[in-house]
C-alpha cells in the first residue's frame, strides 16, 4: 500500500525539491521587481533559483528527462515573454507551476499524436538517473524498484489524474490552488485524485504480493 505521504517520499527521495525559505522568497521578489522592468540579468537569477523545481515537475508530469527538459525551456521562455502581466507583489512558483502543467499538456499530447500516427505505439518510457540514498543495496534496490513502479503508474494514470494527484500530493499544493490551475471544481480534483490514490494503492499491492 502506497500513501500520499509515501508516494511524496518516494519523489522526494529522487529529486529533494525544497519549498524556498522566507529569505529566499524575499530576494525572488526583488528580483521580480527588476526583471518587470527588462532587467534580464535578474530574469536569469530567477530561472537558476527556480529551475529544478520546474524541471522536477515536468518530469513527473511527462515520465520523461529529454521531454522534461524542452518543457522546462519552454517553461521560461513563455515566463520571460508574459513577464510584463505577472504582478510582481505576487509569489512566482504558482504561476511558473501553471505554465508548466500546460507546456506540459502540450507536450504530452505531441507525443501521443506522434506514437500513434508514426509510430503506432506509446513510446517507451525513460528511466531517470538514480540517486543512491544509503549504504545499505538491498534498501537502495528496493526503493529504486518503487520509485520505478510509481513512475509507471503514474505514466499510464490518465492525463488530469496524473496532473491533480502530482500537484495535490508531490508538489504539496492545496486543493483549492490545484483547481484554479487546471481550471476545474475543488470536487472534481478530489475525485481525480482520489481514483489517482486508489489506482496507485493497487499497483502497489500487486507488486507486494509478488503479482505482475
Amino acid at each position: 500500500m502506497a500513501s500520499p505521504v509515501q508516494v511524496s517520499a518516494l519523489w522526494m527521495s529522487e529529486f529533494d525539491a525544497e519549498r524556498p525559505i522566507s529569505a529566499e522568497a524575499a530576494e525572488i521578489a526583488a528580483l521580480l521587481e527588476r526583471a518587470v522592468t527588462g532587467d534580464a540579468a535578474a530574469f536569469e537569477q530567477i530561472v537558476m533559483r527556480t529551475e529544478r523545481r520546474v524541471l522536477a515537475l515536468a518530469s513527473r508530469l511527462l515520465g520523461s528527462m529529454d521531454d522534461a527538459q524542452d518543457a522546462a525551456q519552454e517553461v521560461f521562455i513563455r515566463a520571460f515573454k508574459y513577464l510584463h502581466r505577472f504582478d510582481a507583489r505576487k509569489p512566482i512558483e504558482p504561476w511558473l507551476v501553471g505554465i508548466t502543467v500546460n507546456v506540459c499538456r502540450t507536450i504530452a499530447r505531441k507525443r501521443q499524436q506522434y506514437a500513434r500516427f508514426f509510430l503506432g505505439a506509446a513510446p517507451r518510457e525513460e528511466e531517470f538517473a538514480e540517486t543512491e540514498s544509503s549504504t545499505d543495496p538491498h534498501a537502495d534496490l528496493a526503493s529504486r524498484e518503487q520509485r520505478r513502479a510509481l513512475r509507471t503508474v503514474l505514466a499510464n494514470l490518465p492525463e488530469k489524474e496524473r496532473t491533480a494527484l502530482v500537484l495535490r500530493d508531490l508538489e504539496g499544493l492545496s486543493t483549492a490552488e490545484v483547481a484554479g490551475i487546471l481550471g476545474s471544481s475543488e470536487a472534481t480534483v478530489r475525485a481525480q485524485i482520489s481514483s489517482a490514490r486508489v489506482k496507485i494503492k493497487k499497483a502497489f499491492d500487486r507488486m507486494k504480493g509478488g503479482r505482475p
